[in-house]
């Protein structure tokens, strides 16, 4: 357990990194990047915190603690974040770790063998965000 680091662009201020210092120990977060403010309320919340969307079912229970739950902050942040190269510019604390599991949201398609179409059940086409990312 330790402090760490995270140099996250931010879209609010032209993808400039910006600090998210992550004390995993404490479970807190402080840094100069524009999401730390609901970072910091989701830390503090009751715990599960609903992370849902209308594409996933997803309740944190420990996202202070927790390398895989804390990568949903980083990921509603700033997506990229999990995709080469910045997925390797990560904290030694996030090799090896993926994002905690989730449930497609109920309205999620699914085809005969219960597999994921990518699409809702009224055919429309999920976004960016979706039981993919």
């Amino acid at each position: 357990m330790a402090i760490h680091t995270i140099m996250l662009p931010d879209m609010r201020y032209g993808d400039e990194p910006r600090s998210v210092v992550w004390d995993d120990e404490a479970g807190t977060v402080e840094g100069t990047h524009s999401d730390i403010p609901w970072m910091q309320r989701d830390l503090a919340a009751p715990k599960p915190v609903n992370y849902s969307s209308h594409e996933r079912v997803l309740y944190l229970k420990d996202p202070g603690h927790d390398p895989a739950e804390f990568l949903w902050l980083l990921k509603t942040a700033f997506w990229p974040i999990l995709r080469e190269p910045l997925r390797s510019t990560l904290p030694p604390v996030f090799d090896g770790v993926q994002l905690s599991p989730m449930e497609p949201a109920k309205r999620a398609e699914r085809d005969a063998d219960g597999n994921l179409t990518g699409r809702y059940e009224d055919g429309t086409l999920m976004g960016l965000g979706s039981y993919y990312s």
